[in-house]
């Protein structure tokens, strides 16, 4: 993999004429216990895992040389599951409920080192990129990571990869094949322009249909911040507008995402404001957050085969990530102590009141090595979201989202 990159510097570097900064190699070494469990009736119980553990491992090693104008990002990521989960997943996938999820990126950089029931394993080049940062201009082509939109929870503005809202994990967004520029303008606006090329199958030949191109515009217009987003994604025209400012203390934002699909207009938005104060002496941040789902169902009840084709796709592709039209969230972070911090979420589907509970807990036991534990309950009867979907109209197996606990070990260097 060094030697990989040492090419690709050679290359991208050759003629600079600044000599290359000697960075050393930084990175993270994840490991934790994870245990999940569901109802007699859901579809896990009904494949033999009600309940299930899992210790799950993960290190990553990023490498990020600077030569003048020019810099160059390496991630390389490797990591494993060793319990329940990776048999329950082969079980679920040949029932065949889904398709099999379209290639997010260009290049195949994955590699399984192990699949079986017991044991999964994978390593992976996760940032392959060169960079140019001028007065003025940034390009930068390869495998990187682009976020845009304002959201806490959802995300209905980021196209490229955004994080589920019970990832329990977000300091690394995946990363993406793409061609990136962004130009600076002198009144502080910028115009920022994505191609990400992709194949309709893995293997296949690049189409315009599976790739996105994309153009986001920032603004300041008085005391306001704008962004504007004009895109092709998936075959769907994608439009977008946000506005953020201030209300007392507070910070406000709010989108509206216009989708095109076969010329039908499909709007999702999101509106949230966050504050930050003492309380008891201690540093609290919260926030409140609308956000509406237009591909999502305003029905209180619906069966997982009765998803639309439209909603369905973008669950695939880990752009939506929930079913329901209508979702109020609510969250704070709590600074306990210097070294503890806390971080409740409620997450309710307005449209058949079922809920999602949240809390993750971050101690400090040194300047590089973190622990952090946390929870995740789904509350609501069956035949709701967060109580569990039927699989088919009238039958007594339902898919669930598990109650689970987790203990993160997180040592970086």
């Amino acid at each position: 993999m060094r030697a990989l990159a040492a090419i690709i510097l050679a290359t991208a570097f050759a003629g600079v004429g600044a000599p290359v900064s000697a960075e050393p190699v930084h990175g993270r070494i994840l490991l934790q216990d994870v245990y999940a469990s569901e109802s007699k009736d859901s579809l896990s119980a009904s494949l033999g895992s009600e309940s299930r553990n899992d210790v799950l491992g993960d290190a990553r090693l990023t490498w990020a040389p600077r030569a003048g104008a020019w810099s160059f990002d390496l991630a390389y990521q490797a990591g494993f599951d060793a319990g329940d989960a990776p048999g329950l997943a082969a079980d679920e996938d040949a029932l065949g409920l889904f398709p099999a999820a379209p290639p997010l990126t260009w290049w195949d950089l994955d590699d399984t080192l192990a699949d079986g029931r017991r044991l999964s394993a994978f390593h992976k080049i996760d940032r392959l990129s060169v960079s140019y940062t001028g007065p003025h201009l940034v390009v930068r082509a390869g495998r990187q990571a682009l976020t845009w939109g304002a959201g806490f929870v959802f995300h209905p503005m980021d196209l490229f990869d955004p994080f589920s809202p019970e990832a329990t994990d977000t300091e690394y967004k995946p990363g993406a094949d793409m061609l990136y520029g962004q130009y600076l303008f002198d009144d502080g606006s910028d115009l920022q322009a994505v191609i990400v090329p992709r194949p309709e199958r893995r293997g296949g030949p690049l189409t315009s249909q599976a790739s996105s191109f994309a153009l986001h515009y920032r603004r300041r217009v008085g005391s306001l911040q704008t962004a504007m987003l004009v895109a092709r994604d998936h075959g769907d025209t994608v439009a977008g507008l946000a506005v953020a400012g201030s209300l007392g203390g507070a910070s406000w934002n709010a989108e509206v995402i216009p989708t095109f699909v076969d010329g039908q207009e499909t709007v999702s938005a999101l509106a949230n404001i966050s504050n930050a104060r003492k309380i008891a002496g201690r540093d609290v941040t919260y926030f409140a957050e609308y956000y509406r789902n237009g591909f999502g169902l305003p029905e209180k009840r619906y069966s997982l085969d009765a998803l639309p084709v439209d909603l369905v796709d973008r669950l695939l592709r880990g752009q939506v990530f929930d079913t329901g039209r209508d979702y109020f969230a609510a969250g704070a972070q709590l600074q306990a102590s210097p070294l503890l911090e806390i971080s409740p979420t409620l997450i309710a589907n307005l449209n058949d009141a079922s809920f999602y509970a949240l809390i993750q807990a971050t101690y400090s036991l040194n300047e590089n090595l973190t622990l952090v534990a946390g929870a995740q309950l789904p509350i609501g009867p069956v035949n709701t979201e967060f109580g569990g979907v039927a699989l088919t109209a009238g039958a007594n197996v339902y898919f669930e989202q598990p109650k689970k606990l987790y203990i993160q070990l997180r040592q970086y260097f």
